[in-house]
C-alpha cells in the first residue's frame, strides 16, 4: 500500500505503458483472514491461486486494454490515496501474476504465449525439484474422474454419522491397546528387524496411499478439485503423493483446515482398524503386517504429519487456524522486513505484519523453521550417510550448494545490488561488516567454557563384586537386598541340570577306570600305567566338576550389606559364569564411577581439568566436591551399573540381544572413579545414580566446533 510500501520505484517504467487485463477464465473469490477482506483468484487451467488484499484488487480489477497501468494506477491513487498500492508493489504483483498466467495483453486470449509461459514454469519446477532431491515428485494420473464417480460415497462417508464411527474405533483399539500393552511394546523392538522391513514398506506404502487419498476426498467432498496424483521419492523412498492446492480457494478456514488434517485422520482410523485386527488375531502374516500398518500410521502422524514446522499438513492446519495464509512465506519477508527496519534503517521497508500479535507468531515461525529445517537436513544426511557413505556425500554436496552457496549468493546481490537498497548501501556494507568481523571475533578469538558431562553411579568404597564361578539358572535369592550378611554367608542358589549328568557321567568313568585297575594289576602289569593316568585325567575332571557343583550357591566373600545387581527377579533365567550378581558394601567411602565416552575422553588425556563437580538425580541443586579423580587408561565395555544403561531408563547405549546384556554397552568407553568428600545434607547411598561435570580449559567456538565435526566423522565413518 502507499502508506506502506514503495509509493515510487526505480523499476517503474518497465510496466508503467503496458496495457493488461486479467485472462477472462480467472475465477474470483472472496474470502475472510483474522476479519479482514481477501480475494482469491484461481486460473483453472493451471490451478494456481493468488491471493489479494482489497486495495489491490481494485487495481487489478480496473486493468483495460485501454488504460496503461500508469493510468490505471493514478487513477486509483487520485480515489483513494491511502490505501492505493506503491509503484513497488504493483511491479511486484504484475510480475507475479504474468508468471502464473493470470494477465494477458490483449482481449483475445494469449493462448501460444500462455502456452510458452505455462512450459517455462514447469521447466522451473522441474529444475527445483532437482535440486531438492529429498522429495523428488513425479505425477502419474489425474484422479478427479474416479472421485466424481465416488462422490456419493464421500458424501455419505465424510458426516456426522462417519465422524462418530471414527471416534467409536478409536475409542475400542485404545481400550484394546491398553489392554494388550506388553504386547504393544514387545512388538515394537523387532519392528526395524531385518526380516521385518518388507512388511514395513509394505504397510509404509499403504497407509500413505490411504493418507493421501484422505486429502483428496475430503478436498472433493467441499467443492474442490484433484488433479494430480503421482509417487514422490522421500530420501529416495517412493511413496504416493497428491495435489490439493484446490482447497485454497474455500471460504471456511476449518474446510481448509480440515482438509489438512484429512490424511492423519485417515491414518489413525486405518490405525484403529488395524490394531483391533492385531489384538484380536493370532500370530502370522496379517497379524505383522497389522502391527506395522498401526505402527506406521500413529508414528508418522505423531512424529511428522503434525509437526507445522515441517511444511506437511501440521503447517497448512496451523495456517489456517490462526489465518494467515502463505505463513512461510510471509514469515520469511517479515524477517527480511525487521532486517531492512532495524539494522540497514530502509525508510522504504513495508511491513508484513499487521499488528504486535502478528508480528511474534511470524518472528517464532520463521526464526524456529529456520533452524528446524537445517537440523532435519543434517539428521536426513547422516541417517543416509550411515546407510550408503557415497549417497550421502552426494547429498551433502547438494544439500550445501542448494541450502547454503544459493541462498549466500542471493543474499550477497540483494545486499550489494537490490535497487531498492541504493540509498542505504554504505549503512549496509557496514552493517554487513560489522557483523561478520563481531562473529568472527566471538567464535574465533574468544575463548569459552569447556564441559564434559558423564552419567554414573555412587559406589560403596571398598566394595566387594558378587560374581557367580559357574553358570546355571538362578533358583533364588536367599538374602533379602539391604540384609547384613557374613563371610561365607549363601547368596544365591543355582541349578544346572547338564552339570549334574556330567558329574554323573564323570562319577560312572571313575568307577569303570578303578575296576579296569585293579585287573590290570592282577593280569598285565603293562597296562597298569595307561591306566593310571587315564583315572588321573578322570579324577581331575570329576574334582573340577564338583566345585563347579560347590560354586551353583553364591556365598558372600566379605561381610556387609548385600545389594542385588538389578531389582527385577532373575529367578528362572540363566546366567553364565563371571555374570555379575550384586556387591557387598560396607566401606565407609563412597566414589563416583562414571562412563566418559571416547571422543570425550580425549579431551580428558589432552588437556588439564580445572574443576570438577558430582551432582546426584533428586538434589539437583547440590553440588558434591570430589578429593580425587582417576581415568582408567583403557576401554571398558561393561557398565559399573546396568541402572546407566538405556533398557533401565540411563542414557547409556547398550546391547540389544538379551536381557543378559543389559549392561554390556553398545560401543567402548573410558571409566572415571571419583573419590567423593563426606558433606553434610546429602544422601550418599550405594546405587544413586548422578552426572560428574569437568570444566577444561576455555577454547574458542571454532576449534571446538572443528573438533565435535571431526570426532564426528571419525566415530561415524573410521576417518583418520
Amino acid at each position: 500500500m502507499a502508506g506502506e510500501g514503495t509509493t515510487y520505484s526505480e523499476s517503474w517504467h518497465l510496466v508503467a505503458n503496458l496495457h493488461l487485463k486479467l485472462r477472462s477464465t480467472v475465477e474470483v473469490q472472496r474470502q475472510f483472514y483474522r476479519g479482514e477482506k481477501w480475494y482469491v483468484l484461481k486460473e483453472p487451467f493451471t490451478n494456481r491461486f493468488f491471493r489479494l488484499q482489497p486495495a489491490a484488487y481494485e487495481f487489478i480489477m480496473r486493468l483495460s486494454p485501454e488504460q496503461s497501468v500508469e493510468e490505471v494506477w493514478l487513477n486509483c491513487l487520485k480515489e483513494f490515496p491511502d490505501q492505493a498500492p506503491g509503484q513497488g508493489d504493483v511491479v511486484s504483483m504484475l510480475g507475479q501474476l504474468y508468471a502464473m498466467n493470470l494477465l494477458e495483453t490483449d482481449v483475445s486470449p494469449d493462448t501460444r504465449q500462455m502456452f510458452a509461459r505455462y512450459s517455462q514454469n514447469r521447466r522451473k519446477e522441474k529444475f527445483a525439484q532437482l535440486l531438492n532431491i529429498l522429495f523428488i515428485r513425479l505425477p502419474l494420473f489425474d484422479p478427479e474422474p474416479l472421485l466424481q464417480r465416488l462422490s456419493w460415497v464421500i458424501h455419505r462417508v465424510i458426516s456426522i454419522p462417519g465422524a462418530i464411527v471414527w471416534f467409536t474405533a478409536l475409542l475400542v483399539a485404545a481400550k484394546l491397546l491398553t489392554d494388550n500393552s506388553a504386547g504393544v511394546f514387545d512388538s515394537a523392538q523387532g519392528v526395524l528387524a531385518p526380516g521385518n522391513l518388507f512388511l514395513l514398506y509394505i504397510a509404509l506404502v499403504f497407509v500413505k496411499s490411504v493418507h493421501e487419498f484422505g486429502h483428496a476426498t475430503v478436498c472433493h467432498r467441499f467443492g474442490g478439485e484433484v488433479h494430480t496424483m503421482g509417487v514422490m521419492f522421500m530420501i529416495f523412498t517412493p511413496l504416493p503423493y497428491m495435489d490439493a492446492t484446490s482447497s485454497w480457494g474455500f471460504r471456511s478456514r476449518w474446510e481448509r483446515a480440515l482438509v489438512g488434517a484429512a490424511g492423519m485422520i485417515s491414518e489413525l482410523f486405518i490405525a484403529a482398524f488395524a490394531a483391533i485386527y492385531w489384538a484380536l488375531s493370532g500370530e502370522g502374516a496379517l497379524h505383522s503386517l497389522a502391527y506395522n500398518v498401526m505402527f506406521v500410521a500413529s508414528i508418522s502422524t505423531l512424529l511428522f504429519n503434525i509437526n507445522p514446522l515441517l511444511r506437511l499438513d501440521g503447517y497448512y492446519i496451523l495456517s489456517d487456524l490462526i489465518d494467515i495464509p502463505n505463513l512461510h512465506n510471509r514469515a520469511v519477508e517479515h524477517l527480511k522486513y525487521l532486517l531492512e527496519r532495524y539494522v540497514f534503517h530502509y525508510s522504504g521497508a513495508t511491513p508484513v505484519a499487521k499488528n504486535r500479535r502478528e508480528e511474534i507468531e511470524l518472528t517464532l515461525y520463521g526464526v524456529l523453521s529456520s533452524i528446524y529445517k537445517v537440523v532435519i537436513f543434517l539428521g536426513i544426511t547422516l541417517f543416509v550417510a550411515d546407510k550408503w557413505l557415497i549417497l550421502g556425500t552426494l547429498l551433502a554436496i547438494t544439500g550445501v550448494v542448494t541450502g547454503f552457496f544459493l541462498p549466500l549468493y542471493r543474499f550477497v546481490r540483494y545486499l550489494f545490488f537490490d535497487a531498492r537498497l541504493y540509498s542505504c548501501r554504505p549503512r549496509v556494507a557496514s552493517a554487513t561488516a560489522l557483523f561478520l568481523l563481531i562473529f568472527l571475533v566471538v567464535t574465533g578469538l574468544l575463548p569459552f567454557p569447556r564441559n564434559v558431562s558423564a552419567p554414573g553411579i555412587v559406589e560403596s568404597y571398598p566394595d566387594v563384586k558378587v560374581v557367580n564361578l559357574s553358570a546355571g539358572s538362578v533358583v533364588e535369592y536367599l538374602v533379602t537386598p539391604g540384609q547384613r550378611v557374613v563371610a561365607g554367608q549363601p547368596l544365591v542358589r543355582l541349578e544346572n541340570p547338564e552339570l549334574d549328568f556330567a558329574l554323573a557321567s564323570a562319577e560312572s568313568r571313575v568307577t569303570e577306570i578303578r575296576v579296569r585297575e585293579r585287573l590290570a594289576l592282577g593280569k598285565r602289569i603293562a597296562d597298569l600305567k595307561p591306566v593310571q593316568q587315564e583315572l588321573a585325567a578322570v579324577e581331575a575332571e570329576l574334582a573340577k566338576l564338583q566345585r563347579d557343583k560347590q560354586e551353583l550357591v553364591v556365598r558372600a566373600r566379605a561381610a556387609g550389606q548385600w545389594i542385588p545387581a538389578t531389582r527385577e527377579s532373575i529367578a528362572g533365567m540363566w546366567v553364565e559364569r563371571g555374570r555379575y550378581l550384586g556387591s557387598i558394601v560396607g566401606g565407609s567411602r563412597f566414589r563416583f564411577a562414571a562412563v566418559v565416552p571416547q571422543e570425550e575422553a580425549s579431551e580428558l588425556f589432552r588437556a588439564p581439568v580445572a574443576h570438577i563437580e558430582v551432582k546426584l538425580w533428586g538434589e539437583a541443586f547440590r553440588s558434591i566436591r570430589t578429593e580425587s579423580v582417576t581415568l582408567v587408561p583403557y576401554q571398558h565395555e561393561k557398565l559399573p551399573s546396568a541402572a546407566l544403561g538405556q533398557q533401565a531408563g540411563g542414557s547409556v547405549a547398550v546391547v540389544q540381544n538379551s536381557r543378559q546384556e543389559a549392561d554390556n554397552a553398545a560401543e567402548p568407553f573410558f571409566l572415571i572413579n571419583a573419590l567423593l568428600e563426606e558433606q553434610s545434607g546429602v544422601h550418599l547411598l550405594h546405587g544413586r545414580s548422578g552426572t560428574i561435570r569437568m570444566s577444561l580449559s576455555p577454547e574458542p567456538l571454532l576449534v571446538q566446533w572443528s573438533r565435535r565435526i571431526y570426532q564426528l566423522f571419525q566415530k561415524r565413518y573410521q576417518v583418520s
